[in-house]
């Protein structure tokens, strides 16, 4: 009862003006407190839904990659090996032949050389696959 008495007598009143106001302020807040609380939940629900297509597609990258290495074991072993396509080096030249193409190109004029196409490239490699091919028979 003692406690009663000691509180009672530090209670006080305050006055609020407008107090329409106060309250239309302190509902407002708490809407858009409850819509910042809903924004918030949608962000956790995408966040979660991210991490599990993330999972999700390390276990798809996980049986593509055990699906090549099936694949790799049933294909035959061959030791041909894919050409990487670099651009064409330019053709060396001797030094004594310089002066020679030098000394017919005052005479004649020079024929400048194409560039390979894809499809040159092409068959220069396969001719030279056939020859290998024709030096194992």
């Amino acid at each position: 009862m003692v406690r009663m008495k000691e509180q009672s007598s530090e209670l006080f009143f305050v006055q609020v003006k407008k107090p329409n106001e106060v309250r239309r302020d302190i509902l407002e807040t708490l809407r858009e407190i409850v819509e910042t609380l809903h924004r918030f939940e949608k962000f956790r629900r995408i966040r979660h839904e991210k991490l599990e297509k993330i999972h999700h597609l390390g276990v798809l990258v996980k049986q593509a990659n055990k699906m090549l290495g099936n694949l790799r074991l049933k294909l035959p072993q061959t030791n041909l090996r894919a050409t990487v396509a670099r651009a064409p080096s330019p053709p060396k030249v001797h030094h004594k032949k310089k002066k020679k193409i030098k000394a017919a190109g005052e005479k004649q004029q020079k024929v400048p050389k194409k560039e390979l196409t894809e499809v040159d490239r092409l068959e220069a490699e396969l001719s030279a696959i056939e020859s290998k091919l024709k030096m194992l028979t």
